[in-house]
């Protein structure tokens, strides 16, 4: 692959990187909503409703760039999931885009097709604890290939 597509598909990482820490961070500060705290009660001197809006606008930016960043790897998916690939960390990548799709799906759902309804709150409960674990995967998908993102790092110099 030449150095410029190396740099554009980095240049996509990393953009898709920052909405994403911001989700996932967000998503930590939510659960203390989650959890009972009122919604008036700030965090950083915010309340619940912008946590909440903040985190759907990071949710929506994620969503689309992390499948941009899926979309740049189409064979690299394609043959994950077909099988085709002998990928060192197939498992780990596979669980990561479950927990991602699902984690998604049950945020969407409650928020679009659902809010207001009794399986609302059902879906949120879901989503929570699937957030939690797609930042443990997150955190194993950036250990897994911190070779590859120093690597790089270090062609675009």
């Amino acid at each position: 692959m030449s150095k410029s597509a190396n740099k554009i598909r980095f240049t996509i990482y990393a953009i898709a990187f920052i909405p994403f820490i911001l989700l996932l961070a967000t998503g930590v500060i939510l659960l203390k909503y989650h959890t009972g705290a009122p919604l008036e009660s700030t965090v950083m001197g915010w309340n619940a409703h912008y946590w909440f809006s903040f985190h759907k606008l990071t949710a929506v930016l994620s969503i689309l760039l992390i499948l941009l960043h899926l979309f740049v790897k189409t064979d690299w998916v394609k043959n994950l999931l077909l099988s085709k690939l002998k990928a060192r960390f197939k498992a780990s990548n596979i669980i990561l885009f479950i927990v991602f799709i699902i984690c998604s799906l049950t945020a969407l759902c409650s928020w679009l097709i659902f809010d207001g309804a009794n399986i609302a709150e059902l879906l949120r409960g879901i989503h929570n604890k699937l957030g939690l674990l797609l930042i443990v995967m997150f955190v194993i998908h950036l250990w897994n290939y911190r070779k590859v993102i120093v690597s790089h790092c270090k062609e675009l110099k």
